[in-house]
């Protein structure tokens, strides 16, 4: 934000920028002092003046503006960040000082978080089992219920219409009355305080008055006694489910895929898939007992009595000079999106063996140097999607059009301004959305130094 007529920011801000690239400290920070000026404030072609200061060495004046809060990881309209501008220009000491400020000494940085895996409740398993302490729960004051009808999700009238979208958590009191009408799965989420917007890795434990949250999932809602979400000033989303709960508050995002994910099990896991007898609820939703005591699922630990989740992996692919990225299209995207190669992991199979054999097989790339960057859960209906970044050993591109309807090499301009733009860009290439996990590696790849070793 800047103060001031438009005549004096202009000019100051044509200071600012001569100054950085002639190394000049002391009229760069006269700029900053005059008025109050984004120390990433950029030209027309997206240079701020962190780039133009490591373009010709000005170690000095980056050093100033990284303390002003000049983001190093900025892109210019080129899709080069000041790392970039430095290496092109061979500036060694702006490079290994940039590189310095970007890898501190300090102790190790935690993992990304993506939609879908704010994990804000202590699940507390251990607890599950226990059926006198978890009908205590239910019915505490503070309790809170995520509803589903056929797993379509309540949210908020208002919401629906306005930026996002909100849960619906109903209590003991409100819901009480159909659980005895309406055929249902009713499961244990944990225990916390959403409101709070805080991870378990913050708060680790549950604390002290925070409640007990619960999902129930009403198989058929048709009759007018039964549950109606007008009278919560909700309404259930519609078949396009995927597309609306990628429209939730991100601190909510976490329990509505464990909701979801646990519920779509339940309603596909009623037979027991050893002898096929039916299965009951156990464990207030993380367990599914065979009726037959004589089936060997009785007998030790057995993987059908349990929620599955089916890993994925998912590859970004840098070229083999690492300049250009892969990506593929299927028919099913919307118009001019195009994303990370994905597939379902194989029993025995290693995370990066199942990434080079995914991306070879839909492509005809090969693969070399992979390595791993984050996860994010994703509850459609139960997959961990395992995210990777590699680097090609050849740039061949032999497409599989049973798996994909085009693959190909995008180069970084092309890629950092789909990104700047956003997913609603209307002609060229679209990236998929901030709320997919495909989008922070296409993302972190841009934000790459192109020699660096991925």
């Amino acid at each position: 934000k800047m103060s001031g007529n438009s005549n004096a920011q202009k000019y100051y801000i044509d200071e600012i920028f001569t100054a950085a690239a002639n190394g000049d400290v002391e009229a760069i920070t006269k700029g900053y002092n005059m008025l109050s000026i984004s120390p990433d404030v950029t030209d027309k072609m997206g240079w701020t003046p962190l780039m133009c200061a490591a373009r010709n060495g000005h170690v000095n004046v980056m050093g100033f503006l990284l303390q002003q809060g000049a983001d190093p990881k900025h892109m210019n309209k080129s899709g080069q960040t000041a790392l970039d501008v430095a290496s092109f220009w061979n500036q060694t000491g702006s490079v290994n000082f940039l590189n310095g400020f970007l890898k501190p000494n300090k102790s190790p940085v935690m993992e990304v978080v993506h939609y879908f895996g704010f994990s804000a409740l202590d699940r507390q398993s251990y607890q599950r089992s226990d059926e006198n302490e978890m009908k205590k729960a239910m019915r505490m004051e503070n309790a809170k219920y995520v509803v589903f009808a056929d797993l379509q999700l309540l949210v908020s009238n208002d919401a629906v219409t306005g930026k996002s979208q909100n849960v619906v958590y109903l209590t003991w009191g409100e819901i009480e009355k159909y659980l005895s009408i309406v055929d249902h799965d009713l499961i244990f989420l944990g225990v916390g305080n959403i409101d709070k917007g805080l991870l378990v890795r913050e708060t680790h434990h549950a604390q002290l008055n925070d409640s007990p949250y619960f999902a129930v999932n009403f198989k058929k809602v048709s009759r007018d006694d039964e549950f109606s979400p007008e009278k919560y000033n909700g309404s259930f989303t519609d078949k396009d489910n995927r597309r609306l709960m990628m429209m939730l508050q991100k601190n909510e995002s976490g329990l509505v895929a464990q909701a979801r994910s646990v519920l779509a099990w339940h309603e596909r896991y009623n037979f027991c898939p050893t002898c096929g007898n039916e299965t009951i609820m156990k464990d207030f939703g993380y367990k599914r007992l065979c009726i037959s005591e004589s089936c060997t699922t009785h007998k030790g630990a057995h993987n059908t009595s349990f929620p599955r989740t089916d890993p994925v992996v998912i590859i970004l692919v840098a070229s083999k000079d690492g300049s250009k990225c892969l990506l593929g299209r299927q028919s099913r995207f919307p118009r001019g999106m195009y994303s990370c190669i994905a597939g379902f992991m194989e029993p025995g199979e290693s995370i990066e063996d199942a990434a080079r054999r995914e991306v070879f097989e839909e492509s005809g790339v090969k693969v070399g140097q992979v390595e791993y960057h984050s996860s994010q859960p994703w509850p459609f209906p139960s997959n961990i999607m395992i995210g990777l970044i590699g680097r090609a050993v050849c740039d061949d591109i032999n497409v599989d059009k049973v798996e994909l309807e085009d693959a190909r090499w995008f180069d970084k301009p092309e890629v950092a301004k789909a990104i700047l733009e956003g997913f609603g860009r209307k002609e060229g290439l679209v990236v998929p959305p901030h709320t997919a996990i495909a989008h922070h590696l296409i993302k972190t790849w841009v934000q790459r130094n192109s020699n660096s070793n991925l």
